[in-house]
């Protein structure tokens, strides 16, 4: 088994307006004026969200600034501090970025700059048995930024005392690269270019009492160090550069290791809504460690003998990292515990099978937190996890049945053969179950022949790959079906 990585050629991107279906940015641009403010004031949460199927499951995105333009002519910054965010462990669920105070306007377009950025695709073009791991670039490693400048089809109205504002970028239609290798050990003619002209969207979030999904305020998945804690509030800091605290009431569901609320130094995986005053009241926080230096999240590439873990680490913190990406090989030992991160704290009832985790039942394509004392070092010596949890994982699909399981609905997702999932396991179909805690929010009814985008807990049972999911959400055309690859 041979594991390459390959950086591709970068070459000058020029970044252009798009515009795609619902809300927009237009191939008009426009220019900003100067600064100026209402009496009255918004108390706003930016969050980011990518539309994905399986091509590219690692994005690491670096937002630079993202300023308002308003009808008016005066101009808002909402982000000014950069972060380099992972974008393909958030496809179609909501992170924070930042809360500002905007000013209670209507604005007509966005400027957006971002620097330096990478994609990695995990794949066998090298040959049938090879593991080959290609990290491909966005832009010149030299320019400090590339500046977007969108007007947007429909005004995005800033009103009321709280509200969320979703950025969404989607990767299939921004992004096209030529792979470094054609199917042999030969650099393919322009091997590792790419192409990267963003295609973005922004909408408003109306705040519901008790968000379901990323459109009414729910924000998922969002990792990260305990710095602080209380019995009322919990502060971490992210892979991305944020810091943010989290109100934690007594209805939060505390899982994990710790089983109450994490010391300091902690890493969490952390569940929230926002709230009507413009905070984040965590509905679950699940600890993956509470003393380990690192911590890595991503999903299973190879599993070799029950034993060794290849992550694609996609998600990473910890001292010294380059923040770019690190795969990362691990080993299982007796001492490994495992856990299930389920939102709500417990399995959905009347699940027609037995989830279970353990060292007989990892498969490729699950997507695990492997906290560690250390990175892998030189040799043969690998660093033993000493809990492994599953996390929450977005799949992407064609529905080639439908069916009532115990009164539950069963999808069978035909997985696209670029998923990491088919080009690593031994099946390209998996079992999706709707429970009552599935929250489906798609354009219209899946029916056979839909594409979907399924979230939830992936499980091998005796080989049959079933996923209990949270949410449905529209698919997204894998290759060959009409995305310019």
């Amino acid at each position: 088994m041979g594991k390459l990585m390959y950086e591709s050629r970068s070459r000058v991107l020029t970044a252009v307006c798009l515009a795609s279906s619902v809300l927009l940015f237009s191939a008009g641009c426009a220019s900003g004026g100067g600064s100026g403010s209402l009496p009255a004031d918004t108390h706003a949460t930016l969050l980011i969200t990518a539309t994905n199927n399986a091509k590219i499951p690692i994005f690491k995105f670096n937002i630079q600034t993202l300023t308002l333009l308003a009808d008016d002519g005066t101009s808002v910054p909402i982000l000014t501090t950069p972060q380099l965010v992972e974008l393909g462990s958030i496809n179609g669920v909501a992170r924070p970025l930042v809360t500002i105070d905007i000013p209670q306007k209507t604005y007509v377009s966005v400027n957006l700059a971002y620097g330096p950025s990478n994609f990695v695709v995990i794949d066998r073009s090298a040959g049938p048995g090879n593991i080959d791991t290609a990290t491909y670039k966005l832009a010149p490693q030299t320019a400090p930024t590339i500046a977007v400048k969108f007007l947007l089809k429909t005004p995005l109205v800033i009103t009321g005392s709280a509200m969320g504002m979703l950025l969404n970028l989607n990767i299939p239609q921004s992004t096209t690269y030529t792979p470094f290798f054609d199917g042999s050990s030969t650099l393919a003619p322009g091997g590792g270019d790419t192409t990267f002209n963003p295609v973005f969207s922004i909408s408003a979030v109306t705040l519901a009492a008790n968000p379901s999904t990323l459109q009414d305020g729910k924000v998922e998945d969002v990792h990260g160090q305990v710095t602080a804690n209380s019995d009322s509030a919990l502060t971490i800091a992210t892979d991305s550069g944020s810091s943010f605290t989290f109100d934690t009431p007594s209805s939060t569901v505390f899982t994990g290791v710790s089983g109450a609320t994490p010391p300091i130094g902690s890493y969490v995986d952390v569940d929230a809504a926002l709230e009507a005053d413009g905070s984040m009241l965590a509905t679950h926080i699940q600890t993956e460690a509470t003393s380990l230096q690192y911590d890595m999240i991503g999903q299973v590439i190879d599993y070799t003998s029950q034993t060794y873990i290849a992550s694609s680490g996609r998600e990473q913190q910890g001292p010294n990292l380059v923040n770019e990406f690190y795969s990362n090989y691990l080993q299982i030992d007796m001492s490994t515990q495992f856990e299930i991160s389920w939102p709500g704290g417990t399995a959905p009832a009347g699940l027609p099978f037995t989830p279970t985790l353990n060292a007989e039942s990892i498969l490729p394509g699950q997507n695990i937190a492997t906290p560690i004392e250390s990175l892998q070092s030189v040799g043969n010596v690998y660093p033993v996890p000493n809990i492994v949890t599953l996390e929450p994982q977005t799949i992407n699909g064609t529905v080639a049945a439908i069916s009532n399981v115990s009164g539950q609905t069963s999808y069978q997702i035909t997985l696209f053969n670029d998923d990491l999932i088919a080009l690593f396991g031994s099946t390209q179909t998996v079992a999706a179950y709707s429970t009552a805690e599935t929250h489906t929010i798609t354009t219209s009814p899946l029916s056979v022949g839909s594409v979907a985008r399924v979230r939830g807990l992936l499980f091998d049972d005796g080989g049959t790959l079933r996923m209990v999911a949270t949410e449905i959400e529209d698919g997204v055309p894998g290759y060959g079906a009409g995305i310019p690859f």
